[in-house]
C-alpha cells in the first residue's frame, strides 16, 4: 500500500512489478485487488471524515412559511442522493491521483509525507490515508 501512496511510483509501478513476477492475468488481479483494497481504505476514511449531521435539514420552516409542507422523505432521498453523489465523486479522487503524472523517481529530496501535506487540498480524503499509512514505523 505505501508503494501506491508514493507519487513516485503509484500503480504504475505495482502493475510493472507484477508483470516481471507474474503472467499477464495473474498480474492484472493483483493490480485491481490492491487498487480495490485502496479504494475501501479510501472510503473508510470518507465515512469517518464526514460525519453527516441528521439534523442538518430539520428547519423550523413554519417561521418562514406558514401554509407550506416539507416532505421529509424528499429531504432525506436528497441526502441519500447527496451522499450518493459525494461517493462517486471520491472514487474520482483516486482516479486523479492515478492519472495524474508520477513524480521522478530519482529525486532523492523528494518528501514523500511533504508531498501529501502540500497536496492535501488536492486529494483531501486521500492525503488523510497516506499520512497514516505512511507514518507508521516499521522496525
Amino acid at each position: 500500500m505505501a508503494n501506491f501512496l508514493d507519487p513516485c511510483l503509484k500503480l504504475k509501478y505495482m502493475k510493472f512489478y507484477f508483470g516481471e513476477l507474474y503472467d499477464y492475468d495473474k498480474a492484472q488481479l493483483l493490480t485491481k485487488k490492491v487498487k480495490y483494497n485502496l479504494v475501501s481504505l479510501y472510503e473508510f476514511y470518507l465515512k469517518a471524515d464526514g460525519v453527516v449531521d441528521d439534523n442538518r435539514y430539520k428547519q423550523d420552516v413554519n417561521d418562514d412559511i406558514d401554509n407550506m409542507e416539507v416532505d421529509v422523505n424528499i429531504l432525506a432521498r436528497f441526502k441519500r442522493h447527496l451522499q450518493e453523489e459525494d461517493s462517486v465523486e471520491n472514487r474520482n479522487e483516486v482516479e486523479r491521483y492515478l492519472v495524474d503524472g508520477c513524480e521522478d523517481p530519482n529525486d532523492d529530496k523528494l518528501d514523500i509525507l511533504g508531498w501529501w501535506k502540500i497536496n492535501a487540498s488536492k486529494y483531501k480524503i486521500l492525503s488523510k490515508v497516506a499520512q497514516h499509512v505512511l507514518a507508521i514505523p516499521i522496525s
